[in-house]
């Protein structure tokens, strides 16, 4: 960090330590670099939703805490109301839950490489970070988070199912093991989960210190809007719903959030749709010379390839954007030479496919 002026009133220790949340978008004409779906929704439902926008009352403060919106989810994953809550993104949920269990001297547990902006929530709680890392194909290492919740004994355990950046998956048989190794609150970051075969909230029924964290971004297209939720037990959402800001919700992401929990036909197709395009450039890069492509439960995938900061800038040189995970600053080993891809659209995938397939005949000859 850069040395900060004297003549500044002082700021928490804990922002000495991090750094501003950015992503870099260089100048491109296909982007595969964020795990958003690259199809807007229908042209109907914009126009439905817009309606219904034009129609409220923009000068009065949005519902608070978004009911009917509430209601949707809650029928939707069948629980009842009281075992929802609502943010302006995941991310929101992701610092409440961070700031309202974690305090200087106490402990979060977590896997590496994992999602970054969790090391930043939980840095500005003060907390002690434990990471556990994965395995050498990016699988979990259940035993030894097990092992290390019993050590530690941490405030929370963050699990990202399926992960980012590795697209890899902890099973129910994995998440129950860690739920019962300790007294902890569990928090399965479930992102991706549509585009997954594992499905966790049964576990719900079983567990109160399970809180399972989703997004309207991924799936449902609305990564532009801002809106995420939490299902887990009535009391800890109430604890965590103190450390969150109020009428984070506007009034446009509630109506669109609405809307899409009214039309789940929408959102199956397209998970339908990614999943297949994921397998075929799955077995399509995985065939290029020196390349691994590891299993994904994703809307993405992680390659490694045996001069990745070449292959990005060939990519990048063809208009295509992808995220070169390998590169940023105190980047595991592990992810060296790896770039993530986002799916795209078949066309966009097929001028992926063809830029790498050129581009290893060139390093071969």
């Amino acid at each position: 960090m850069p040395k900060r002026d004297s003549s500044l009133p002082p700021f928490r220790r804990e922002i000495e330590r991090i750094a501003p949340y950015r992503v870099a978008t260089a100048p491109h004409l296909i982007k595969l670099n964020q795990n958003e779906s690259p199809i807007e929704l229908p042209a109907r439902l914009r126009r439905k939703i817009l309606t219904r926008l034009d129609r409220t009352d923009w000068s009065r403060y949005p519902d608070y805490p978004a009911e009917e919106l509430t209601r949707r989810i809650a029928r939707s994953n069948r629980v009842a109301m009281n075992r929802v809550l609502i943010g302006h993104g995941s991310n929101e949920l992701l610092y409440s839950l961070a700031l309202t269990t974690l305090e200087r001297r106490k402990t979060i547990v977590m896997p590496t490489p994992s999602y970054p902006v969790t090391a930043l929530a939980a840095t500005l709680a003060g907390a002690t970070i434990r990471t556990v890392p994965l395995l050498d194909d990016f699988s979990y290492d259940v035993g030894a988070l097990v092992r290390a919740v019993r050590e530690y004994e941490p405030r929370l355990v963050f699990l990202p199912s399926p992960n980012n950046p590795t697209g890899t998956s902890i099973d129910r048989i994995g998440v129950e093991r860690i739920l019962q190794a300790g007294r902890s609150l569990v928090v399965v970051d479930e992102a991706y989960f549509q585009y997954s075969r594992i499905r966790l909230s049964s576990l719900l029924r079983r567990h109160d210190n399970l809180v399972l964290l989703r997004t309207l971004s991924k799936a449902f297209r609305l990564a532009g809007l801002r809106i995420g939720y939490i299902l887990g037990h009535s009391e800890v959402l109430s604890l965590v719903e103190r450390g969150k800001p109020p009428h984070s919700i506007d009034i446009f992401s509630q109506i669109a959030g609405e809307e899409l929990f009214d039309h789940p036909g929408i959102i199956d197709r397209e998970v339908e749709r990614t999943v297949r395009e994921r397998e075929r450039l799955r077995i399509r890069i995985d065939s290029l010379p020196g390349v691994r492509v590891f299993p994904s439960d994703a809307n993405f995938l992680l390659a490694r390839f045996p001069d990745g900061r070449r292959v990005y800038e060939a990519l990048l040189s063809a208009g295509i954007l992808v995220r070169p995970v390998g590169q940023a600053p105190g980047t595991p080993r592990s992810l060296r030479n790896c770039l993530r891809i986002t799916i795209g659209k078949r066309s966009e995938n097929r001028a992926l496919l063809h830029v790498l397939a050129d581009y290893m005949m060139e390093r071969r000859n």
